[in-house]
């Protein structure tokens, strides 16, 4: 009864609280809301009822008909009276139940895993078929039961029962492993044995109309009406656990959360989340994201998080989630650009000033009607928090501060401060140097307090990134000239500065960012992390993280309490989780892609309080990350095939996602070349951290890469066994089981075994006709040939005998034709020899006698004419010489040609030397000696340049 006591206590105040506009929030900052219109889903704008399947996906009973969703895919099925859907259940079987306007049934996969309708009237007995609308359905092992004004139907998978209403029942629910339901005049009744019995004290709830029934702990059901307040069934007793003073608030639905929790759906405040153990409420509504606050229905999916029809709309809570929003300011969506926790406040840093809001021990309950205006603040911008010593300093757009309670004491004014950077790691540090707008200005703390020591002398800019390397000089990056280097003096009164750009190591002058991580000095550059080398004082990447970064921009780094280093890059935001146990191994690095677009651009800053809250600053406020709760959750990850579709002249769905993927493969004709694939994972927490790889077996040669994608077409495929395989995997790298589809695209009736037999044979005769063809030709081509043969070699023959005869006879002319010109040339030689011979005999013998008679004048003239003779038997040599050309193919005018020098004596012992005389004949002839002879032709050799291994006599032949 204690117990109850406090229960009926806790109520009274939550109901007597409800009565105001203002609703407290369960943990830091309200989980994101995603909405769905009825543009995005294709349906009417009411949706009465919410349910999912065992494979994850969402149903809904809306005004056109039961919606479903994976994920990624909305598709209506209609009634078949297109009537409006009241309500919804979904079995453990599958099946998903509904009710309309004078209409029962369900849902089931079809043959070709396509959701089909089945009615149930024809089941109904005739006398109860007429019927209105049917409100709610409750289910109970093989039991279903449809909920009308004045009847409920209950079907066994069988038959159909009715049962009929006392006076009107006005609501029927399952509630632990009992049906219970409400009629107008009896109150609460519970089903017994096929009776419908009073609960006792029953009566109270009597003409009191339900909004949701549920079982808190192992003997408590909570009873929440619409407009009467919260009831109690403990022990058989009825108890009102509120005053009844919700008149503003009208309750549509309920549903259990957890053995802790309840949400309620309300007609004007949306949707309030009840908290029975932490005595804290929350609420979503417009205000919070909803799409407008009349919600009729609610539900909590397997992920533990919510989902509400509303009356124009879907919208989905992200309840379970790790990362939830916070707003700064009642009025405005404030950024935060930096965030601290002290003293249990918490401190945020905005463009509006400073805010704080007090933390409590039981959640950190925190809303943004939490926050207060840090007085001193209001109107400036607050750029940056820093404890120092225990104090919390602010630097904004007048100068540092320092906050004591609720409120700003200046300390240094003149200048907007960016950044405060003890000179000690020790604490207390004395000495704190101040990036301002313009130069370094110094604080110094003493006494428990802070003493401006004003502005230091040196090089004016603005430095809103600095570090502390283990020298004592201080580096500061500015976003457009570079990095510094500044060099302090002994008393801290002045610096002189350096300042480091491309052409030192960067790898560009712009976008540096300097950082202290992990006991080092940390440049964050466009091209990745760089280090700076004393030995030549030039900079180079970092082997730090370069795992992780490689050649990545990076923004911003920040090192938490336990070594991990939280970042901002290109890729997104994360973190690198180093292992206590392991400090070898490579980071484990977790991005967060729900954070995308949402960081303040050049403003990203990261709070790494605790495991349990991170604070990033964001362009609305700050976002709140549970990081042990997100590292932690380790979801089933599944993925669904929701649609496979074959087109041909005509699109034909081939599989709908349900009944599983191994049955029979589906034999497609060849017409069906082109497929479309839709998938999803039915893990709506988790959606813009899942990424999908697929592969078609017989056509892919292996997995795609990773792609966020939920649909894949494949065009122009040949006939072949195919399989279409997806997975999916989150941010985590976990991945989920491979879903498997199988079907075989048919061959053409051209590519059938028939009709490959049939063209074999139709081969086959070919070549036999034509093997008889060619042979029969080749026999007559063959006869042909040899009778042509027999004629050619007749032909041959008398053709050989008449040439032998003609070759014969030119033979014999040849030979004639020779015989006469030797004979001709002998007879010519001959008698130039003798002619010679007889005028040389003469000359003899004249000289004989003159010789006798020296007196004799007559002989000296005898012997001046035989010369004379000698001479005209030279012109006869003219004349044997013309005739030898005529026999010898000019061969005396070709010598003259081709050998001018040769003198006539020269050609004449050429022309003896064709004749073939021998050299004895040539002297005789030539009446010289036989050495003049080879006197001659040596010179004759000489002057036709004929070498000495030649012979003059072949040479001469060849002419």
């Amino acid at each position: 009864m204690n117990k109850m006591l406090l229960n009926i206590l806790f109520f009274f105040g939550l109901f007597l609280v409800s009565s105001t506009t203002a609703y407290a929030q369960n943990g830091i900052g309200i989980p994101a809301v995603i909405n769905y219109t009825k543009f995005n889903y294709n349906g009417g704008s009411q949706n009465w009822g919410i349910g999912q399947d065992k494979q994850g996906v969402m149903y809904f009973a809306n005004n056109e008909g039961l919606l479903r969703f994976d994920g990624s895919h909305w598709k209506l099925y209609p009634l078949p009276n297109n009537t409006v859907m009241w309500s919804l259940a979904v079995s453990d079987n599958g099946k998903i139940y509904v009710g309309g306007q004078d209409e029962i049934g369900y849902f089931s996969p079809g043959p070709n895993g396509m959701l089909t309708y089945t009615s149930l009237n024809n089941k109904i007995p005739e006398q109860y078929k007429k019927f209105a609308d049917i409100w709610h359905i409750a289910i109970l092992g093989n039991r279903i039961f449809f909920q009308a004004d004045d009847r409920i139907f209950e079907y066994d998978e069988k038959n159909v029962h009715t049962y009929m209403a006392n006076s009107q029942w006005l609501f029927i629910e399952r509630t632990g492993e009992s049906i219970y339901a409400s009629d107008r005049v009896t109150g609460l009744l519970q089903l017994n044995d096929n009776q419908w019995t009073p609960v006792t004290d029953g009566k109270k709830l009597a003409g009191v109309l339900i909004a949701g029934m549920f079982q808190m702990g192992k003997d408590s059901i909570f009873i929440v009406t619409r407009t009467n307040g919260i009831f109690l069934l403990h022990n058989n007793l009825i108890t009102l656990q509120s005053n009844n003073r919700q008149n503003n608030l009208y309750i549509n639905s309920a549903a259990k959360i957890s053995e802790d929790e309840f949400i309620i759906a309300t007609s004007s405040a949306g949707c309030l989340v009840v908290n029975i153990k932490k005595d804290t409420w929350e609420s979503f509504s417009d205000e919070q994201g909803l799409q407008n606050n009349n919600a009729l229905s609610v539900f909590m999916d397997a992920g533990k998080n919510l989902w509400t029809g509303l009356n124009s709309g879907i919208s989905y809570i992200n309840y379970n989630s790790a990362i939830r929003y916070l707003q700064i300011g009642k009025t405005n969506n404030l950024p935060g650009y930096s965030t601290r926790i002290l003293n249990d406040r918490l401190f945020v840093a905005t463009s509006n000033g400073l805010y704080s809001a007090p933390l409590t021990n039981n959640g950190n309950h925190v809303t943004k009607n939490d926050f207060s205006l840090i007085k001193n603040t209001e109107n400036r911008e607050a750029w940056n928090l820093n404890e120092v010593n225990g104090h919390l300093l602010l630097g904004n757009d007048n100068g540092s501060y320092e906050i004591q309670g609720n409120e700003a004491r200046l300390l240094s004014g003149g200048a907007g401060s960016w950044y405060f950077l003890p000179l000690s790691s020790v604490y207390p540090a004395q000495d704190i140097i101040v990036g301002t707008y313009y130069g370094l200005k110094r604080l110094r703390y003493e006494g428990n307090d802070f003493r401006d020591e004003g502005k230091m002398d040196g090089m004016n800019d603005s430095y809103r990134f600095m570090a502390l390397d283990h020298n004592g000089d201080v580096w500061a990056s500015h976003p457009y000239r570079g990095i510094y280097r500044f060099s302090l003096s002994q008393d801290k009164k002045k610096y002189t500065a350096h300042l480091y750009t491309l052409n030192d190591g960067l790898p560009s002058t712009l976008n540096n960012f300097v950082f202290k991580i992990k006991n080092q000095i940390i440049f964050a550059t466009a091209r990745g992390l760089y280090e700076f080398n004393p030995q030549t004082n030039k900079f180079s990447p970092s082997p730090f993280l370069s795992d992780v970064f490689g050649r990545m921009k990076v923004r911003y780094l920040t090192e938490d309490k336990e070594g991990n280093i939280w970042f901002c890059n290109e890729k997104g935001t994360g973190v690198a989780h180093f292992s206590t146990a392991d400090a070898v191994s490579a980071p484990k690095v977790t991005y967060f892609p729900e954070l995308t677009g949402q960081l303040l651009p050049k403003f990203e800053n990261i709070y790494p309080y605790n495991k349990e809250n991170v604070f990033i600053g964001s362009e609305r406020g700050l976002i709140h990350l549970d990081y042990q709760k997100y590292s932690s959750v380790k979801p089933g990850l599944t993925v669904f095939l929701g649609l496979v579709k074959a087109i041909g002249k005509t699109d034909s769905t081939i599989f709908g996602g349900y009944g599983g993927t191994d049955k029979q493969v589906l034999q497609l004709p060849s017409a069906y070349n082109a497929f479309h694939f839709e998938y999803s994972s039915p893990s709506y927490e988790f959606q813009k951290n899942i990424e999908y790889s697929y592969q078609l077996e017989g056509y892919d040669n292996d997995w795609s890469p990773w792609d966020p994608k939920t649909e894949k077409d494949y065009t122009n495929l040949s006939n072949g066994e195919y399989t279409f395989k997806i997975k999916a995997r989150d941010n985590q790298n976990n991945e989920s089981p491979v879903v498997s589809y199988s079907f075989v695209i048919n061959a053409p009736w051209y590519k059938t075994i028939w009709a490959i037999l049939c063209y074999i044979s139709i081969f086959a005769g070919l070549l036999f006709m034509m093997n008889k063809h060619q042979k029969n030709k080749f026999l007559s081509q063959q006869k042909k040939f040899e009778e042509e043969q027999k004629r050619l070699k007749y032909i041959h023959h008398l053709e050989l005998e008449k040439n032998e005869k003609e070759i014969i006879k030119l033979q014999n002319e040849k030979l004639e034709q020779e015989v006469f010109i030797q004979k001709k040339e002998l007879a010519n030689a001959s008698m130039h020899l003798m002619e010679k011979d007889d005028t040389l005999t003469k000359i003899k013998e004249k000289v004989s006698r003159l010789n006798n008679d020296t007196t004799n004048n007559n002989d000296i003239k005898s012997i001046t004419d035989l010369i004379k003779d000698t001479e005209k038997n030279n012109a006869n040599w003219e004349v044997f010489a013309a005739h030898f050309d005529e026999l010898n193919d000019g061969f005396l005018n070709k010598l003259k040609k081709q050998y001018p020098q040769l003198t006539n004596s020269d050609l004449k012992v050429c022309t003896y030397i064709k004749l073939n005389l021998t050299t004895k004949e040539m002297a005789q002839l030539l009446n010289i000696t036989v050495r003049g002879v080879e006197v001659s032709r040596y010179r004759i050799r000489k002057k036709i340049g004929l070498q000495t291994e030649q012979s003059l006599s072949n040479f001469l032949n060849q002419i």
